[in-house]
């Protein structure tokens, strides 16, 4: 069985390049030292050399004064130096050449070429960062856009500490790549992560904004607030069209061709499956006219996880939750809702007084709709009257479907932690709403959260 850190081929130390450089250094020095590289006094030698050097360091970090350090700040400061050592140790042809830097040269020598390369690779992501500006996809999910915003991944370029914290990844990136960078941190990850997003975009501009937007919803309707990747959902949604003899480019695909699909794909074994959709993407990489390239061997790599999730839809025939037909959440007819004109303030303020020393149910409710004329007005009342949970359900019985699903719309139910923030009212309003929405029959409850999506905005 192969291993997946170290292994020896033809008398070298062979190390993963996917290994962050922040341990490169002790494995290969570990390593080094099981197979007869180092001697037990060069070992010992290379990391006095750098308990040395770590002083050093602090004293820097200190302003030049030889005072005490917090054990949290040396700590972040060595692993600082290991990171930038092994970066440049990673970067050399092969361990040989590792271990014979570690051998011939000086811990502080081996750091400052260390240091130089992260100059140059920290110019190399701001490079593709602005890269990755240029071809960001126009869409509307809040993680993608907000990773690829100067709050996101730009955060990095103001926060990260070269010197003293090479080691550290100070930005903040949610989203979630089709092909994850998973043992990197610092430039590293950051110039593999902004690399790997590029090339997924890449791949989604080559379809229309507009199909990719209609691919999303289908997907879900809500997706702008997903966790999702975009680029899995177009490549799947490619091989779909592949395997079905439709345009690619289209990301087309109806119910009626998902249900063949499963037909034609639950015969073949994996091996046979695996097949089908390696054909499928040499149809996408061809129409979309990817040669050649690292955005064709990205989509090939890509493949294992869409295939997993391809066998998995159709061992639970939910086929259709993997390839999804598009959805034009615009060809959903728009409710236009008008909240009518408001009372004066003196009639309202009666009206309220009036409903405060009412008691019984049955007269408020006359009340309400004798006078209240308006949607806003009766909004307004909802929180103002101080009325009680089955006063509440009193007034809404008053109201249609299209009315009751606009207050929830208006006012939509958070749990307690997150509606900590509002009024009291407020809190008490939205919680009599979710209460009733629960109590109505299921279908009157579906046709009320049907309504909520389908309100025009403003």
């Amino acid at each position: 069985m192969s291993k997946t850190i170290t292994d020896i081929e033809k008398g070298r130390i062979f190390i993963s390049p996917d290994l962050s450089s922040e341990v490169y250094f002790t494995v290969l020095l570990q390593e080094g030292y099981t197979q007869g590289f180092f001697t037990a006094s060069e070992v010992e030698s290379i990391q006095l050399h750098c308990l040395e050097f770590l002083a050093y360091k602090c004293k820097k970090y200190n302003g030049g004064e030889s005072c005490s350090i917090r054990v949290e700040a040396a700590e972040s400061i060595m692993k600082s130096n290991l990171y930038t050592i092994g970066l440049y140790l990673k970067s050399l042809a092969d361990t040989s050449g590792a271990i014979e830097e570690l051998k011939t040269k000086k811990i502080s020598e081996i750091y400052q070429k260390g240091r130089g390369l992260i100059t140059v690779k920290l110019a190399a992501v701001q490079a593709i960062y602005e890269q990755t500006q240029n071809n960001k996809l126009p869409t509307l999910n809040f993680t993608y856009n907000e990773t690829l915003s100067e709050e996101g991944a730009g955060l990095f370029f103001i926060s990260y500490k070269p010197d003293y914290e090479t080691h550290e990844t100070p930005a903040s990136i949610d989203y979630q790549l089709c092909n994850p960078v998973n043992q990197l941190t610092g430039v590293e990850f950051m110039y593999s992560y902004l690399e790997n997003l590029w090339l997924e975009n890449e791949f989604c501009k080559r379809f229309s904004p507009k199909a990719v937007h209609h691919l999303l919803c289908g997907y879900d309707p809500g997706y702008k607030d997903l966790l999702i990747n975009i680029f899995e959902q177009v490549l799947t949604a490619a091989l779909a069209c592949a395997l079905a003899k439709r345009c690619v480019l289209s990301l087309q695909i109806s119910g009626e061709e998902i249900k063949r699909l499963h037909n034609e794909l639950v015969q073949n074994d994996s091996s046979a499956l695996a097949w089908k959709i390696g054909k499928a993407a040499e149809l996408v990489l061809e129409e979309l006219n990817i040669t050649g390239t690292s955005l064709g061997e990205y989509v090939t790599k890509s493949l294992p996880g869409i295939l997993a999730n391809i066998s998995r839809g159709l061992e639970l025939n939910t086929l259709d939750k993997t390839f999804v037909p598009p959805f034009d959440p615009d060809s959903v007819p728009k409710i236009y809702f008008s909240e009518g004109l408001k009372m004066n303030d003196e009639d309202y303020r009666q009206l309220i007084d009036e409903l405060l020393v009412c008691r019984y149910l049955e007269d408020k409710l006359q009340l309400i709709k004798e006078q209240v004329k308006s949607f806003a007005d009766l909004e307004d009342l909802l929180t103002d009257a101080l009325l009680k949970e089955e006063e509440v359900f009193g007034v809404l019985d008053l109201l249609s479907d299209v009315e009751i699903a606009a207050l929830i719309k208006r006012h939509p139910y958070e749990e307690e932690k997150q509606a900590a923030y509002l009024p009291v009212a407020e809190q008490t309003l939205r919680n009599y709403l979710n209460s009733y929405l629960e109590q109505l029959d299921d279908d009157r409850e579906k046709r009320v959260l049907e309504m909520l999506d389908q309100f025009a905005d403003g």
